[in-house]
C-alpha cells in the first residue's frame, strides 16, 4: 500500500469524506484533500480519536459487565452519522425497561 492509499484510509477511518474511499474521493475536493493531508503530515495520524474512542468504548464495556450490565463494546462507539430505524417501544419494553432498575 502506497502513501496515498495510506492517507485515504486513514481521512475514511477518521470519517471524513464519507463512509467509503469511494465517497470521500467524490465528497472532497482536491484541494480539501490536500489541506488534509498537510494537516496529517503536521499533526501526525488521524486515526488518534478513533484510537481513544476505541479504549474508552472498552473500558466502558469492562466496566458495565463487571457490574452486571450486558452492554457490548459497540454500545459505547459514537455512531458515526449511521443512525438507526427508529422501533416503537411497546407496553411490555416499558415494562421490561422499569422492572429492569436495581435498588
Amino acid at each position: 500500500m502506497d502513501a496515498e492509499e495510506e492517507f485515504w484510509h486513514e481521512l475514511v477511518l477518521a470519517g471524513v469524506g464519507g463512509r467509503t474511499i469511494r465517497e470521500a474521493k467524490q465528497n472532497l475536493t482536491y484541494v480539501e484533500a490536500l489541506a488534509w493531508m498537510q494537516y496529517a503530515q503536521k499533526a501526525g495520524s488521524l486515526n488518534l480519536g478513533l484510537r481513544v474512542e476505541h479504549g474508552f468504548a472498552m473500558l466502558a464495556t469492562l466496566l458495565n459487565n463487571v457490574h452486571g450490565g450486558k452492554a457490548t463494546f459497540e454500545d459505547f462507539l459514537p455512531d458515526r452519522g449511521q443512525k438507526p430505524e427508529p422501533k416503537a417501544a411497546t407496553p411490555q419494553d416499558l415494562l421490561a425497561l422499569l422492572q429492569s432498575v436495581k435498588r
